[in-house]
């Protein structure tokens, strides 16, 4: 049974976007029509849950198969680095390789390479998976991505085509979406994050993304992990508070158009301890690597693409999964743990569709503020009840079966363990995936997820 706080907390926020006029939704958020995409059978199997990994030098890729990464967005791609991919059974979506990689921006000129491109000419490799057209996007070149992609898909059957968009907290002039709330409007922002121009200016940038490109994926890489020190020199763990309401656009923009949701989480930073001030800290542990996969997986991400794993990169080098040496860090053996608990469910995981996502206890949690999410359906909610913070992302299979993710939110500040019980309906069996085990329940049970944990449950 749906909770009465719930219903009274969606009757208000409906009044207040009926008020303001603002939609809520990112679906015809922008002038256009949301593209329904043509999905795609591809060179690789994406039925379940694809796990990869952003750069790796040859001598690296040794290291993927114990970590479970799949395939690799890779730049500096010969026939003797497809070569070597190959042997250790990793797929490659290669950067500059057989067509331009762009960043930020695709001018007319690339866009016509890939119009014009010859397939004849087209170097293959069982190792390819793909090519990586262009890593955060302005909208402004939106049109011109998609032209690339239409001529890609065209050309290339099998073979995909990789677009990687900017994070919410991106600037406006980097997203080329610009602040469009009056004053009228961002009154009712106490209630809501829906009225900041951070949320409106990324529903913006998803909007117009969905009327011009048509992928039939959405990939975004987002960082979401601070950390500083006090006065006493002790570190402080914090959150972005726009990660969750950026996942939630996302997600409501892939479930609304067809779409699979891939995320690239951080599994790299800028700082170990924060002494020198906040910044994007390392995550090194295994609840930094848990709470961001389970929380992807709770909008129904079909990807994880851990950025960094090889020494290359934007990062310290030795806060990648692979070190300055050459060598597996302690950010390696934290992925490999998650990844670990992953395998476990990850083809079952793709035998549900994805239907919805809601918090339990919201104000407080880890990486948000304020208000509903966009994915969250009322109807789904009443079997899992928890005095913590959690996000639960709902499933729907054949026969009437069901399937959750549920992510421990507690800040990972705050070392807490998260309790919850769970309702199993009559005449039915809950499996439930938790790190490296697996129960079955006939009748409802407690649980409970360690700091940044996340199980994965099924009701069949």
């Amino acid at each position: 049974m749906v909770n009465l706080s719930a219903k009274i907390t969606a009757l208000f926020m409906a009044l207040f976007f009926a008020l303001s006029g603002v939609n809520p939704s990112v679906i015809n958020y922008t002038e256009g029509t949301p593209i329904q995409p043509e999905k795609r059978e591809y060179c690789f199997d994406n039925s379940g849950i694809l796990i990869g990994g952003y750069y790796s030098r040859e001598d690296e890729l040794q290291y993927c198969e114990d970590a479970g990464v799949e395939f690799i967005v890779a730049g500096s791609v010969n026939k003797q680095y497809l070569d070597i991919a190959e042997k250790y059974g990793v797929g490659i979506i290669a950067s500059s390789y057989n067509l331009p990689y762009c960043y930020a921006n695709m001018t007319d000129a690339a866009t016509q390479i890939y119009v014009d491109a010859d397939p004849a000419a087209y170097k293959d490799h069982p190792a390819l998976w793909g090519d990586n057209v262009i890593d955060e996007p302005w909208s402004d070149v939106y049109d011109n991505v998609g032209k690339s992609v239409d001529a890609y898909y065209s050309k290339y059957d099998g073979k995909i085509p990789f677009v990687n968009l900017f994070p919410s907290y991106a600037a406006a002039d980097q997203l080329t979406e610009f602040d469009t709330l009056s004053f009228g409007k961002k009154i009712f922002s106490p209630f809501s994050d829906q009225f900041t121009d951070v949320v409106s200016r990324y529903k913006s940038y998803t909007s117009d993304y969905i009327n011009k490109v048509a992928t039939d994926y959405i990939c975004v890489d987002i960082y979401p992990y601070r950390i500083s020190q006090d006065s006493n020199g002790k570190t402080i763990k914090s959150t972005d508070p726009n990660w969750i309401r950026n996942l939630d656009i996302l997600a409501e923009a892939c479930r609304e158009t067809g779409r699979d949701l891939w995320v690239i989480p951080q599994s790299a930073g800028l700082t170990k301890d924060g002494a020198e001030g906040k910044d994007m800290r390392w995550c090194d542990e295994v609840s930094d690597i848990s709470q961001q996969d389970y929380a992807s997986l709770a909008f129904g991400s079909k990807a994880i693409i851990y950025g960094l794993y090889g020494r290359d990169g934007w990062w310290d080098t030795d806060s990648h999964m692979i070190g300055s040496d050459g060598k597996p860090t302690d950010t390696y053996y934290a992925v490999k743990e998650v990844n670990d608990y992953i395998k476990l469910f990850k083809e079952e995981f793709g035998k549900y569709d994805y239907k919805s996502t809601y918090f339990i206890n919201t104000i407080g949690s880890a990486g948000f503020t304020r208000g509903r999410l966009n994915c969250e359906v009322l109807s789904e909610r009443g079997n899992i009840k928890s005095l913590n913070h959690l996000l639960v992302g709902t499933f729907a299979g054949e026969n009437d079966s069901k399937a959750y993710v549920i992510a421990n939110m507690e800040e990972l500040n705050k070392e807490k363990d998260a309790k919850f019980t769970f309702d199993v309906p009559k005449g039915k069996t809950a499996t439930v995936y938790y790190q490296n085990e697996v129960k079955t329940y006939t009748k409802s049970f407690k649980m409970e997820l360690n700091a940044g944990g996340g199980a994965y449950i099924t009701v069949k």
